[in-house]
């Protein structure tokens, strides 16, 4: 199974990590998380991921525990793995700042 793996710049202390794996030219497993640095610690703040045999976003709290899941069921892993990349793209803004706030409480 090839395995790919590469990081997305967003800021100095922000990256979307992304990791697949392919059989046959189809994604048969994937990871995309958006990692912060943050007071010199790395969290992991959302996830992507096709566990549990379903495309679902992990929302996570400070701990990395998972605060929600969302599915998408209706996504085979190649639209989602796109799908992951483009909403942490359009919203990490959101997410950090959200992130921050728990963080602060």
């Amino acid at each position: 199974m090839p395995r790919k793996y590469y990081k997305i710049e967003l800021t100095d202390s922000i990256e979307i990590h992304v990791y697949f794996e392919t059989v046959g030219g189809y994604i048969v497993n994937f990871a995309v998380k958006l990692i912060l640095k943050y007071e010199d610690k790395l969290y992991e703040i959302v996830r992507f991921d096709s566990a549990h045999g379903c495309p679902h976003k992990d929302i996570l709290n400070i701990h990395g525990m998972i605060k929600r899941k969302i599915w998408y069921e209706f996504l085979d892993n190649k639209q989602a793995l796109d799908m992951a990349i483009k909403d942490i793209k359009d919203n990490y803004e959101l997410y950090v700042r959200r992130f921050i706030e728990w963080l602060k409480k």
